[in-house]
């Protein structure tokens, strides 16, 4: 699910007002207050950062490459040579390259050679 803004900031704020009445009551200054909320804010901002990176990052990999192409990377990853990624998949070693360069990932509408059509299991299928 993509991140929503909106939403987690309201809920930063709905916290943040609660926290904010507990230390007023306790007797903690204004100033303390302002300084803990501001570095508060940071925090909320820099999470929201990476949320929203993870979640644009996520929806391009799912947008960009079929299943095929995402196991062959996870392959790769974990130090498998192309020759070997090649023959678990069922590609020939130049299909495999070309999934791997960058230059054509195949988008899961069914463009190019789909992995395993052979029917066997390999032992690396995800």
């Amino acid at each position: 699910m993509a991140y929503n803004h909106g939403r987690e900031d309201r809920k930063w704020r709905i916290w943040k007002e609660a926290e904010e009445k507990v230390l007023r009551e306790c007797g903690v200054d204004e100033e303390t207050i302002e300084q803990i909320r501001t570095d508060d804010r940071a925090d909320f901002n820099s999470n929201r950062r990476f949320y929203r990176w993870a979640s644009d990052f996520g929806e391009y990999l799912e947008g960009m490459a079929d299943r095929c192409t995402l196991q062959i990377v996870l392959l790769k990853m974990q130090g498998y040579s192309t020759k070997e990624i090649a023959a678990s998949v069922k590609l020939s070693t130049k299909s495999a390259y070309s999934r791997m360069g960058g230059s054509q990932l195949y988008a899961a509408s069914g463009n190019g050679a789909a992995c395993g059509k052979s029917g066997g299991h390999s032992r690396y299928q995800l």
